[in-house]
């Protein structure tokens, strides 16, 4: 069973509810890049209390365990900590380390421990929330085996090797076009100061949110070794390692959790969408908004209108990455219908694993 399963069937769970105390425990998704080993949170709509799921890295001991719950509990009112079915013992031995601690607050649903703090924790603002998806702006599938492969380059160095090596090699070849774009062309890049210190963190940020990167450094996660043998087994430009970067982008980048509030959007206020993609990503921003799940704008990019909408690139990386139907040649926008997204092939995404099979499934 999934994680996001997991945590939909616990906010659905008659437990939690009781915990709660209420039977109608309504829910909405918030923020947690500030808390980034929190892959789910929500806030009780009644009471504005926090809740956060925490799936235990099975390799620590039950010391750092209860270290990173406790920790959670001070981002947060509540942590539900999720442990996998075949950790039984591993679990009940977490609950009665907490009971021996006199943390008798715990509450226990099946496998998934729930424990309720006795000092509550700041509510965050709305000015305190960022997305909680990961941002993206143009890198293309190409230029993330570039980084990647860089990465690999310098991993013997010590140090930030982003900022030292990576990234400035990364740029010397964007502006002498030996990078590529989604469409295998090479990237058009002329230098200027603004330009290297903007595209720096342009790259590094997904990279870093999808765990591809120690944040400090650059240098390579056992998760980026992994999408980097993918792409040496399979070539940059192969279906195998677009298919395997979507579903990282999608899933752990949480990007299919965003697709799936703008189809609720669509699906809610049909009768608003209006004609222009601009006016439609306005409205989709008040909607997020509502349910505090977005971030907030730098009040320079809304003077200088750099960004109408604070949703705006990540239906360009879906259109690259082959999931919404287009409306017209270089459009994925349908006036008065908002976008359609094709839910088979983010199906077969879900389902690819990057191996020899999917290779031999895509020629």
């Amino acid at each position: 069973m999934d994680k996001k399963l997991i945590v939909e069937k616990i906010l659905q769970s008659e437990a939690l509810a009781i915990a709660e105390k209420t039977k109608d425990l309504r829910v909405r998704r918030i923020a947690t890049w500030d808390t980034p080993n929190i892959e789910y949170a929500y806030q009780n709509m009644e009471s504005l209390d926090t809740i956060a799921f925490l799936f235990p890295d099975m390799n620590n001991s039950e010391e750092n365990w209860i270290r990173e719950a406790l920790n959670v509990l001070s981002f947060y009112d509540s942590c539900i900590t999720c442990f996998p079915a075949e950790a039984l013992n591993e679990a009940n031995y977490f609950c009665d380390c907490l009971i021996e601690r006199k943390l008798e607050s715990l509450h226990v649903i099946v496998l998934k421990m729930y424990m309720q703090s006795d000092t509550k924790s700041k509510k965050r603002s709305q000015s305190e929330q960022k997305s909680y998806w990961c941002w993206w702006r143009d890198a293309s599938h190409y230029e993330v085996a570039t980084l990647l492969e860089l990465s690999e380059k310098y991993d013997d160095l010590e140090g930030d090797i982003y900022t030292n090596k990576v990234y400035p090699e990364f740029y010397e070849m964007m502006i002498s076009e030996q990078t590529k774009q989604w469409d295998g062309t090479p990237r058009h890049k002329n230098y200027s100061k603004a330009s290297f210190k903007a595209e720096k963190q342009n790259y590094k940020i997904p990279m870093c949110q999808l765990g591809f990167w120690d944040v400090p450094t650059g240098h390579l996660t056992a998760k980026g070794r992994v999408l980097l043998d993918v792409e040496k087994r399979n070539g940059d430009g192969s279906n195998v390692f677009l298919s395997y970067l979507s579903k990282i982008i999608l899933l752990d980048g949480k990007h299919l959790d965003l697709i799936k509030d703008l189809d609720e959007f669509q699906k809610k206020c049909p009768e608003l969408i209006p004609e222009s993609s601009a006016d439609f990503f306005i409205l989709f921003d008040n909607y997020m908004e509502t349910k505090n799940s977005i971030g907030t704008r730098k009040p320079t990019a809304v003077k200088t209108g750099a960004k109408k909408a604070y949703v705006r690139d990540e239906p360009k990386l879906w259109n690259k990455l082959g999931i919404i139907i287009p409306s017209g040649k270089n459009r994925y926008y349908w006036p008065f219908k908002g976008i359609k997204f094709n839910w088979q092939k983010i199906n077969e995404i879900l389902m690819s694993t990057g191996s020899q099979e999917d290779k031999d499934n895509n020629e």
